[in-house]
């Protein structure tokens, strides 16, 4: 009897739980993941769904407007968090179980010991930018580590910068240089001995690539390239624009940083503006390098000095390169350039410029027309009404505007599409020149459209 009683016990013995983490598995289970970032959760709270999350991250969710579990997609009958008590404790002790974390100079080491095994570098450059993630709190860490040694580490982030990598090391590769920006302004202005010189070329080249790669990122916050750039004016202005201008496209994205910046005062602007190189160098680099920046850079000049800077473009040559531009850019690019050429054709010069080249013009432009954005359409129209029918136009302009292709036809297509009064009535001014030029040179009255068809207005 006594044995069995005690067969019976042995039964209704409760064996206790296994550990959920073994100090000789020290890989981290997907529970301790929040399903949002994927990261290890520092602070999980449940939803009313019983679904788990890191608290940043289903803040982030809540405060965007939504009111659905993330996971189950099921509506939240509130959107109180509880914090999941248990689960940080677990959590916290799988981590006592793991090595420690390298330092940032380990990590470095590492990443220039991965030369030709992207995983191990991507992997490198992961465990830098987690390092500098606000709550960690060894962003200075990592900046001193990087700036210990910026002539082999700034090159080997650039190259996952520039594409080297997927989209994640990318953007942290970008983030990692954000923090060592300053150090680099210095190899701008540096004056090195004659035998420092071929070296100091490429640290220049370095620097200029990073600031660009910086300036131009949307994973950078807005109160950092606005320090970035006050330290830039804040040193040798003169110096850094010669070396930024010379440095080709690059240079150019971070002058246009500068130009657009609400942190250089009027002054300093000015004084970037009124460089007599400024205008040539940046047509160069728009016909050697098709730069958006280039466009940019002279559309931020324009709009700090205005007359004096449209002269100066006109002067240097860019009607030629921004019809090409117009003509043959990605949509962006062209509506850019169609917005200067409408600054050039407001000055007098600009309008010799452009009747000048007048058949590459209206080709571009008429070519263009209906292949951009709102935007760009009414620059077009304002274009050729400026060089064609202000003041008395050009000639030249009315007659290649009359010989394009489907000029009518387009010019009613803007018409009766959704522009602006003021553009309508420049197409309806240019329609009756382009009609009255095909009159005149015994061009047939009624308009071809071809492939587009619309009402005669």
């Amino acid at each position: 009897m006594d044995a069995v009683v005690a067969g019976q016990h042995a039964r209704r013995r409760i064996r206790p739980p296994e550990p959920l983490v073994m100090a000789g598995s020290p890989s981290t289970p997907a529970a301790f993941r929040c399903p949002i970032s994927l990261e290890v959760m520092r602070s999980p709270v449940s939803l009313p769904t019983g679904a788990t999350y890191d608290r940043a991250s289903i803040q982030r969710w809540l405060d965007t407007g939504h009111r659905t579990c993330p996971a189950t997609r099921l509506p939240l009958a509130s959107t109180d968090l509880v914090p999941n008590l248990l689960l940080r404790r677990l959590i916290h002790l799988h981590a006592a179980t793991l090595p420690p974390s390298p330092s940032p100079e380990q990590v470095l080491s590492q990443l220039a010991a991965a030369d030709g095994e992207p995983a191990a570098a991507e992997k490198a450059v992961r465990s830098l930018a987690a390092k500098i993630a606000p709550e960690k709190g060894k962003r200075a860490s990592v900046a001193s580590a990087v700036a210990a040694d910026l002539d082999s580490a700034v090159p080997a982030l650039l190259s996952f910068a520039k594409g080297g990598a997927g989209a994640d090391a990318r953007v942290d590769a970008v983030r990692i240089l954000a923090t060592v920006a300053h150090e680099l302004i210095p190899y701008l202005t540096g004056e090195e001995e004659e035998t420092e010189k071929k070296k100091r070329g490429g640290r220049v080249r370095m620097a200029v690539e990073a600031l660009a790669a910086v300036l131009s990122a949307d994973a950078v916050g807005e109160d950092t390239k606005e320090g970035l750039v006050a330290a830039l004016v804040a040193d040798d202005l003169s110096q850094i624009v010669t070396t930024l201008i010379a440095a080709g496209a690059n240079g150019v994205m971070v002058l246009e940083a500068i130009l657009t910046s609400p942190v250089p005062d009027a002054d300093a602007k000015t004084a970037i503006a009124d460089r007599s190189e400024l205008f040539p160098d940046l047509v160069r680099i728009l016909k050697d390098a098709a730069s958006p920046a280039a466009i940019r850079c002279m559309a931020a000049a324009v709009q700090v000095r205005g007359r004096p800077a449209r002269s100066s473009m006109v002067r240097a040559g860019a009607v030629p390169a921004l019809a090409l531009a117009v003509a043959a850019a990605p949509t962006a690019v062209a509506e850019s350039a169609l917005g200067l050429l409408v600054e050039a054709a407001r000055c007098s010069d600009g309008k010799s410029a452009i009747g000048a080249d007048a058949a590459e013009v209206a080709a571009a432009v008429m070519g263009r027309m209906i292949r951009v954005g709102p935007a760009g359409r009414e620059a077009a129209v304002a274009v050729l009404w400026l060089s064609c029918c202000a003041g008395g136009g050009d000639r030249r302009m009315r007659e290649a505007v009359a010989s394009a292709p489907e000029a009518v036809g387009k010019l009613l297509v803007v018409m009766q599409g959704d522009c602006s009064p003021s553009t309508s009535r420049m197409a309806g001014e240019l329609l009756r020149a382009v009609r009255m030029e095909q009159e005149r040179k015994g061009l047939a009255a009624a308009y071809d459209s071809r492939t587009i068809h619309v009402m005669p207005y």
